[in-house]
């Protein structure tokens, strides 16, 4: 069984709806369906979530939103006409425009594109519309309510052979309409699969998988073929434009593998997350590679640190006092570092390094700044002899310093830090030493 979920990319036009068509009849283990709301046709259209936002805002305002909601209405009008269902959405969209008029939640407006792409979708399909409303459950504080919406939604989904179900949106037992932030469709059709046990989840969108580089930086990287739950979360953490770790939590904990395809190019097998290494085969040293600036590392020397209990957890205790997250605590036996994000130590430093001062009497305080990061990311790292030196190689052959390096007790990355000058560089040299 496959739970599917298409994204707004996907359902922009008439002519993504037959793409879809197409990719979904294509497998009858394509049994539900997810939709986000129709994105843009071009580089200068408007989403139409945005446009139901410009209409929220507004009403809100007591100003007209016959321009903007015109737009939503000849969208959906147009759509409807070209896929031979002329009026399909009419009285919905009357009924919309009447609650927005009337001062309808925010929620509840934005949340209607999801609603409205579903109803089509399922019309069009000929097969049954299950409405999130009733089987994605938030409390009355917009919190998700992961154990009941679980249980609503495979209740609700497997009532039928096929189905479709709007992204995005819940509501709580009053039936008050609540939303995930932007993208919650993602988050959507995991808790789907979660739900029915599906064997594979698929998030169809307009890229062909995760690239094992910025395509920025390396404009023909090569595409991950496959990956885990975890190198995921290394990676997105790291800055790489991935799936967030909120909206693959459900089925990274059912243990469904998550497979990104693009709509425009299904033959592309994409990039297949699974829940385990043992599940890719022969694993490569490297998965991915991920970069970001803006690090600095308040650096603390004192003699016999080592021999004073509760030194680390007083100099922590200062960051937490001020807000600051720390991302790496390297240590040694008579020094200290914090690496910290820079723009958010320099709103405090002065407060900062004088209460560190003051918790532990450092001999010397300093801070280096203008780090960069970058993450060497793969589940087969440690498998391999030699893979540091080769890291160590690839950068200093290009001339590049490294000013510190952690290896993560994970054993899925070895991070580095460089100059901000050189992380570019930093990944193409890595790139070329472990993947190309």
């Amino acid at each position: 069984m496959i739970v599917a979920k298409f994204g707004g990319s996907s359902l922009a036009e008439a002519s993504s709806f037959l793409q879809v068509k197409g990719i979904i009849e294509a497998s009858p283990e394509r049994r539900f369906i997810v939709v986000s709301a129709p994105g843009k046709r071009h580089g200068n259209d408007a989403k139409i979530t945005d446009m139901l936002l410009d209409c929220h805002r507004k009403a809100q305002l007591g100003q007209s939103f016959d321009a903007e909601f015109a737009g939503v209405f000849s969208r959906f009008q147009e759509l409807s006409k070209e896929l031979g269902l002329p009026g399909a959405l009419d009285n919905e969209l009357a009924s919309l425009r009447s609650y927005i008029a009337n001062g309808t939640t925010r929620d509840y407006i934005v949340s209607r594109g999801e609603y409205l792409c579903a109803r089509l979708m399922a019309s069009w399909l000929n097969i049954p519309f299950v409405d999130a409303k009733d089987a994605v459950r938030f409390d009355r504080h917009g919190r998700l309510m992961t154990e009941e919406t679980l249980a609503l939604l495979r209740e609700a989904l497997l009532r039928h052979e096929r189905a479709v179900l709007p992204g995005f949106y819940g509501a709580d037992s009053e039936g008050a309409i609540h939303t995930f932030t932007r993208g919650g469709s993602d988050i959507s059709g995991a808790l789907a699969a979660a739900a029915v046990d599906a064997d594979l989840y698929e998030n169809w969108t307009d890229v062909t998988g995760f690239r094992a580089v910025d395509p920025r930086i390396i404009p023909d990287a090569s595409f991950i073929v496959s990956l885990t739950y975890r190198e995921l979360r290394e990676l997105s953490y790291m800055g790489a434009s991935v799936m967030h770790e909120e909206a693959v939590f459900p089925v990274r904990h059912a243990g469904i593998p998550t497979s990104i395809r693009n709509t425009g190019n299904p033959q592309h097998p994409g990039t297949l997350i699974l829940p385990s290494p043992r599940q890719i085969g022969r694993l490569p040293a490297v998965t991915g590679i991920a970069g970001k600036r803006g690090f600095s590392t308040i650096i603390l020397e004192k003699n016999q640190m080592n021999d004073e209990i509760g030194f680390g957890r007083k100099v922590l205790s200062v960051l937490e006092k001020h807000h600051l997250n720390f991302e790496h605590l390297p240590t040694g036996i008579d020094a200290l570092c914090v690496m910290v994000n820079s723009q958010a130590l320099n709103k405090v430093r002065h407060d900062v390094l004088e209460e560190i001062e003051q918790a532990v009497h450092p001999d010397v305080i300093s801070v280096q700044e203008g780090i960069a990061l970058v993450a060497c990311v793969g589940a087969g790292l440690f498998k391999m002899h030699g893979t540091i030196a080769r890291l160590f190689s690839a950068v200093s052959e290009q001339g590049i310093q490294v000013r510190t390096m952690f290896q993560a007790p994970s054993e899925l990355s070895i991070i580095l830090g460089v100059n901000e000058s050189d992380l570019e560089k930093a990944i193409v040299a890595i790139y070329d030493a472990f993947i190309r």
